[in-house]
């Protein structure tokens, strides 16, 4: 039954937004299966935290990150 309204209220709707549902039913199916593995793995535990995909390179930041630019001190 469940295919039958999905089939029935995809019909309608245009090649582009048809994609958009296929890329959400892949998401879900994705976090189903991580969170299943999670679960499955620490009962109680919090989920942690991944790693940063950026902490083995250095980011630098400008020295005058934090002041206000010249253009907006009128607002301030």
């Amino acid at each position: 039954m469940a295919y039958d309204t999905l089939v029935r209220e995809a019909k309608d709707l245009p090649e582009d937004m048809i994609e958009q549902i296929i890329d959400f039913m892949r998401f879900l199916k994705y976090t189903s299966k991580k969170e299943t593995a999670t679960h499955s793995v620490n009962n109680n535990a919090a989920p942690r935290r991944s790693i940063n995909p950026l902490a083995d390179e250095f980011i630098s930041i400008a020295e005058d990150f934090d002041k206000t630019p010249e253009c907006f001190k009128e607002y301030l």
